[in-house]
């Protein structure tokens, strides 16, 4: 069984509403089970101010759209946390609205996320016989997510990104080892446009198969790249190269 996805490398900077409303465009406008948006797209990833009640909405209408298309979406977006706010990830279906929060927040270079209270858990959910998980940007760096995904059995990992173009050789080196050494899917889907000093993000947005072979990719500008993503794939690639089947569990390499 297989998921038709649509990976929506947009150029955010507009108020919440008018966002939302090119996610809602973008969905009306192309064919797929699910679609997948930039991190913190519905703000902007410099925005200056969050009110709680732009995510609700944003759900509560994506909701509706996703019911009468039969479809989900991931969007990224800031996330009220006790007294804090989080760089959060909503996967949303027709039924059901799942948050993931960013593990590890960027500080360096452009990347300024001290704002930020960082997540406490992964996120993995089965969507239309797949099981998926979810990461946010920097979160790539730390193998043992992927990893983590891989040996609960998961067939893709979705990472939104707001990468600037200074990263972009760190994730095209990254991003297809990570899907070969756990012979998952990997969908990359990165911001265009530029952040609030001016400085660009790459797009660069993409599948890489199990195999870590580039399946798809994106320019610099704004593109949406309808790809195909199949289980039996990764059955055949955990064949091919069995590094799951070999994991060693008497050794903890991490304390």
């Amino acid at each position: 069984m297989g998921i038709r996805i649509a990976i929506c490398q947009m150029a955010g900077g507009g108020s919440p509403e008018e966002n939302l409303r090119l996610v809602e465009g973008t969905i009306m406008q192309n064919q797929a089970d699910l679609y997948v948006f930039p991190e913190l797209y519905l703000t902007g990833y410099g925005y200056d101010s969050f009110d709680s009640e732009d995510a609700e909405t944003a759900v509560n209408r994506l909701q509706v759209i996703c019911n009468n298309r039969d479809c989900a979406a991931v969007l990224g977006t800031p996330m009220q946390w006790y007294n804090g706010v989080t760089d959060s990830l909503l996967f949303i279906t027709p039924n059901e609205t799942y948050r993931y929060d960013k593990l590890y927040t960027a500080n360096f270079g452009p990347y300024d996320e001290s704002r930020f209270e960082r997540g406490s858990a992964p996120l993995m959910v089965t969507f239309k016989g797949m099981k998926i998980g979810f990461e946010i940007c920097y979160d790539v760096f730390f193998p043992e997510i992927h990893r983590f995904y891989a040996v609960h059995g998961a067939e893709m990992v979705i990472v939104i990104s707001a990468s600037s173009e200074r990263s972009r050789k760190a994730m095209e080196t990254i991003l297809p080892a990570r899907s070969l050494e756990n012979t998952v899917y990997t969908v990359f889907c990165n911001s265009c446009g530029q952040f609030a000093d001016g400085n660009p993000f790459f797009g660069g947005s993409a599948l890489y198969s199990p195999l870590g072979d580039e399946i798809a990719k994106a320019g610099a500008d704004q593109q949406v790249l309808i790809t195909y993503a199949d289980g039996s794939v990764v059955e055949h690639a955990r064949s091919e190269r069995p590094q799951l089947r070999d994991l060693r569990d008497d050794i903890h390499w991490i304390p």
